[in-house]
Formats: structure tokens, C-alpha cells, sequence
């Protein structure tokens, strides 16, 4: 037996506000205004769970009481925190820098992990632990793939791999450099990289346009600098020496990334690149 028209507009009423509510304000989950006072939000959030609280469906509903308890909890959130004049005045200061929804306070999450675990994954990277260094820098761009950065760091610890060392394998993760520097063309880790890869290519000249850029976008990079030094004073060759990714056994691994970075003050705030327009 079918559901009554009351109780269809009701269970389609509650799928639409539970797909829509975790990019609503807390204002907004209230049906109040942003300067509502204490009273007002009590008051509105009383009536509202008369309507929507779970307990209070029929049975014929059983079908959508996940989706309406999921509205409730966030209702019950929101009153939480509209309620508490600490965490009204923090939330505020949310609401203003645009992440004042679940949704975008969800993503400001992810951002900020994946910042701290690229930040892990660097000094995995210096102190020559690969394999943990991969695993931090995966996480880190599963979470945001926007960041040219990690990319460019998954396509040189891919290079790096004892059998990804043959041409076809290398041009594979010259190929994730480049995307890197397509996603952002100020990208030096992704220069002096993809410089790195192409010297073991024996591209020589394409490979210096890398380091020189790497050098231009930060002169504190110090192994870009060497590279170009080094490049100049052998008159336009490189050395002959061992690959780029080794280093004797029992020896300190070489540095493979460029510190420390400059502070780069043409990069946005961490909320101003979330939330630009």
C-alpha cells in the first residue's frame, strides 16, 4: 500500500532538507536570523523538533528516519552552538571567513590535514624514508589534489623507486611533473624535479631551463643553484658521476627537496584559497 499524498510531500520534504543540510549555515538550520537573540533561537529550535525529531515520524516513514535524524542532529548542533556565547562569537569569525557550513568547515578540515601531512612528508623525504614519505604524500593529495605540490612530490618518489629508473618509467613521472606545473606554473619543487628527471634522460638543456626556473622562483634553492653552477663550469654538461637518486650504502641519503622554502607571499591565506571568488 502506497504512502498518502500528506505522507509522500512529507518523506520527499525530509530527503531534499537532508541532502541540503550540510551546506546551510547554522542561522539558517534554525530559520533564524544571524542576529537572532538567545530567546529567538530557543524558540525556533523548540518548534522545529516537534517537527523534526525522529521520534516523532509515523511508521510509514521508517524508510527516511535516517535522513531526518541526520537533519536533527545538525538542527541540535546548530542550537548547541547558537545557545553558547563563546562558541556563538567563534562561530561567527567562521561564518565571516565563508566556511560557516558542515560542508565547508568539513573541507577546511581536509586542507589542513593535507597541509600537516605533506609537512610530515617532507621531512620523511629528507631524512630518506621513502616508502612513509609516499604514504603521507598520498594521503595528502587524495585530500586536496589541488595542490601542485603533492603531486609533484608523488612523481618523485615514484622516480626514485629502484624499477622505475629505466627511460619509460621516468617519462611517466615526467609526465606527473608537468601536470604539477599545469596546476600551478609557480610550482618549483616541480622544476627542480622534473630538471632532475630530465638530466637522468640526458636532456641536458631542457633539464637546465628546469633548474634555472626552480632557482628564479626561490635563489634559496640551493640544489638548483649547484645544479646550474655546476652545469656552467663544465661548459654546458653535466657530470658523469652516479645517478641522481643514489647515494654509497651506509651514507646519509642526499637531500632530494629544496629547503628551507621561501616564504612566498603571492600564495594566498589558507582561507582565502578555500573561499576565493
Amino acid at each position: 500500500m502506497g504512502l498518502s499524498p500528506e505522507l509522500a510531500q512529507r518523506a520527499d520534504e525530509i530527503g531534499r532538507r537532508a541532502s541540503s543540510i550540510d551546506r546551510s549555515d547554522y542561522f539558517a538550520m534554525l530559520d533564524v536570523p544571524r542576529d537572532a537573540t538567545l530567546e529567538t533561537v530557543q524558540a525556533s529550535f523548540f518548534a522545529l523538533a516537534k517537527k523534526w525529531h525522529p521520534d516523532r515520524l509515523p511508521p510509514e516513514l521508517a524508510h527516511v528516519r535516517d535522513a531526518c535524524s541526520r537533519v536533527f542532529a545538525r538542527m541540535s548542533e546548530a542550537h548547541s552552538t547558537l545557545i553558547d556565547a563563546a562558541k556563538r562569537e567563534s562561530y561567527t569569525l567562521l561564518l565571516a571567513d565563508g566556511s560557516g557550513s558542515p560542508e565547508a568547515q568539513e573541507k577546511v578540515t581536509k586542507v589542513i590535514d593535507a597541509a600537516t601531512n605533506f609537512q610530515k612528508a617532507e621531512v620523511c623525504l629528507r631524512r630518506g624514508d621513502h616508502a612513509q614519505a609516499e604514504a603521507l604524500c598520498r594521503l595528502a593529495h587524495e585530500a586536496d589534489p589541488s595542490q601542485s605540490d603533492y603531486l609533484a612530490m608523488m612523481a618523485w618518489l615514484e622516480a626514485l623507486k629502484p624499477e622505475n629508473q629505466a627511460p619509460e618509467k621516468t617519462v611517466k613521472s615526467l609526465t606527473m611533473l608537468s601536470e604539477a606545473i599545469k596546476i600551478n606554473a609557480r610550482c618549483e619543487k616541480a622544476y627542480f624535479w622534473r630538471g632532475m628527471l630530465l638530466r637522468r634522460l640526458g636532456k641536458a638543456e631542457a633539464a637546465m631551463r628546469d633548474f634555472k626556473e626552480a632557482v628564479e622562483l626561490n635563489p634559496r634553492n640551493i640544489d638548483a643553484a649547484r645544479e646550474v653552477r655546476l652545469y656552467r663550469m663544465r661548459g654546458g654538461r653535466f657530470s658523469s658521476g652516479p645517478p641522481d637518486h643514489k647515494a654509497p650504502s651506509g651514507s646519509p641519503p642526499r637531500r632530494s627537496s629544496p629547503l628551507p622554502a621561501r616564504p612566498d607571499d603571492s600564495k594566498p591565506n589558507l582561507f582565502g584559497r578555500l573561499f576565493k571568488k
